[in-house]
């Protein structure tokens, strides 16, 4: 019986110490558990305040400028130019001309203003766009969204070039120190709206390099939708729709030349697959092709709103490219303008033609506002229905004559421009800002609603003191040349290092010099088509900057990667 007992005692105490062991390990694992938890929920908390002060860090360093830009600089106007995207109603100068994204989206934040100032009774949009008042606080607001949509594009683009926070605040720094980008986004004017629009594109077809095979159909979509929204503001951009085709058939020659020198054939699978390449290749010229198709639509779209015939104005705009024909001889100049006669069909273009022989003849200075004056009143002295019409044809068939093939002398005065576009420094631009705002001091009568602005109830001193600022001259040391120079060197840096990290890199030194040729080519043509200006010169600026930036990215990323080896 005590044997009965004892073994009863002894088993209740090993099972109530075996209990006892278990549910202390039942708590040992569910703290250790919690805790886990609790640290992987503060791993992810670190990650989350990480990300956001990633994020908003770079974004006060790109605001500093503008908000100093607002506080101490008036808003800028590119002459008579940014008068007509603003203030006329939908017609040929606001859709063909200029490109109508700028003279549409500029009236919203102009009409906002205009109804908090309550410069005049309350309207619609749609009448607003037809009656623009200009206001202080409309253009207030119009400058705060051209500065927003810079600092939002130029994180865009530097989110994509690195993911570590301290190479993002340097790609900042340098961003911010350039004063191109923002004395652009202070400026009315339909290139404020294309240089943010090329920011964005350039991050976008950067993503899509970086994704490469592997792209998805967001990818292209936005790229074509950026693509799509420069062109409807400049039409130059156009030339942009080759810029992702050029790009990846590159990248796909040196993925191939690369297999070719590392790898060896075999009969089954020979030396290339070249489906999944020549899909993408495929993909991206569609891509090109679809915003240049959706952009002339939108174009046909608000002419016919706008109850006018879509044209090209092409011609007007080469009538500024006229003055090479000062390089022609005089006793040669007639036989010369009348061979480019006997090219044209029209009546009206050889008309044209002998208007601008009895100009020249008459040793006048070049004045391409005038000579368009007074060859309309030549050539239509009665009025006519489509009279503008014919004269934009007359116009367009005498630049065709002159540019197929261009004369010697035409690409002498091209070349010479092209060479003086690339001795401009970044002071010499936002100079020209300045200069452009000063346009409405001799031409007030063509231009009356500036006359109540903030710019230009000011003494005019005040606007010279300003241009004068360091923030405006402190790259000047440096023109396009040496920028270009220096662009060269970071390359060099940039495919040593290259050997060394990650394989993504060669497609994006690929990318990177495609877009700054781009940028040398869009002024290239500029210089063809027209009279060179300072503000030509922004995109091949535009997209060297960018481009260095890219490059300095990888170098980031590349000395990291050795710092963390050692």
């Amino acid at each position: 019986m005590k044997r009965v007992i004892g073994g009863a005692v002894q088993t209740f105490l090993v099972a109530h110490w075996t209990t006892t062991v278990v549910d202390n390990c039942k708590s040992w694992l569910l703290a250790d558990r919690m805790a886990g938890n609790w640290r992987s929920m503060g791993k992810i908390e670190s990650s989350k305040v990480r990300k956001v002060f990633a994020t908003a860090l770079p974004l006060v360093f790109l605001a500093a400028p503008s908000i100093w830009l607002m506080a101490v600089v008036p808003p800028l106007w590119r002459d008579a130019d940014a008068y007509v995207q603003t203030v006329f109603p939908p017609s040929a100068p606001t859709i063909l001309m200029h490109g109508p994204l700028y003279c549409t989206l500029s009236r919203l934040p102009l009409w906002f203003g205009y109804l908090i100032s309550g410069a005049g009774p309350a309207v619609r949009l749609g009448y607003f766009i037809k009656h623009t008042q200009l206001t202080d606080t409309g253009v207030f607001a119009l400058l705060f969204l051209q500065h927003a949509a810079l600092w939002c594009a130029a994180l865009y683009f530097i989110n994509a070039v690195t993911a570590t926070l301290s190479a993002r605040l340097m790609l900042t720094v340098f961003f911010t120190s350039h004063p191109l980008f923002y004395i652009f986004a202070h400026c009315i004017g339909s290139e404020t709206l294309s240089m943010i629009i090329t920011v964005f594109l350039a991050g976008a077809g950067l993503r899509i390099v970086l994704r490469y095979p592997a792209i998805k159909v967001r990818d292209w979509i936005l790229f074509g939708a950026l693509l799509c929204s420069g062109i409807l503001t400049r039409h130059i951009n156009c030339v942009l729709a080759a810029l992702l085709p050029i790009t990846i058939l590159l990248i796909a020659l040196g993925h191939s030349l690369r297999l070719l020198l590392v790898q060896r054939p075999t009969r089954s699978t020979g030396y290339f697959d070249l489906a999944k390449p020549a899909g993408i290749w495929v993909a991206s010229i569609a891509t090109g092709l679809t915003a240049l198709i959706l952009a002339t639509s939108v174009t046909h779209l608000l002419c016919r709103r706008a109850h006018i015939h879509w044209r090209s104005t092409f011609g007007y705009t080469f009538v500024w490219r006229l003055n090479f024909l000062t390089r022609v001889p005089a006793e040669a100049r007639d036989g010369f303008l009348s061979a480019t006669a006997s090219q044209c069909h029209l009546p009206e273009t050889r008309q044209l033609l002998g208007v601008l022989a009895n100009w020249f003849r008459q040793n006048k200075p070049w004045d391409p506002p005038q000579f368009v004056r007074e060859a309309r009143t030549a050539l239509f002295s009665s009025p006519e229905k489509f009279q503008d019409e014919k004269f934009d044809r007359s116009l367009n068939e005498m630049a065709h004559a002159f540019l197929c093939p261009p004369s010697t002398a035409l690409r002498s005065a091209a070349l010479d421009d092209f060479d003086y576009a690339t001795r401009l420094r970044e002071g010499d631009v936002a100079q020209y800002l300045f200069v452009t705002t000063d346009h409405f001091l001799t031409h007030r009568s063509r231009m009356p609603q500036l006359a109540q602005l903030k710019t230009f109830r000011e003494p005019h001193s005040e606007l010279i003191e300003v241009a004068n600022r360091f923030y405006f001259r402190w790259w000047n040391p440096i023109s396009f040349r040496a920028w270009s120079v220096i662009g060269l060197l970071v390359l060099s840096v940039a495919l040593s290092m290259n050997i060394e990290f990650q394989p993504g890199g060669g497609r994006v030194i690929l990318y990177s010099v495609t877009l700054s040729t781009f940028g040398v080519i869009v002024v290239a043509l500029n210089c063809l088509f027209v009279e060179i200006q300072p503000r030509f010169v922004l995109p091949m600026m535009e997209f060297l900057l960018l481009s260095m930036m890219l490059l300095l990215g990888l170098i980031f990323r590349g000395w990291h990667q050795r710092l963390e080896k050692f």
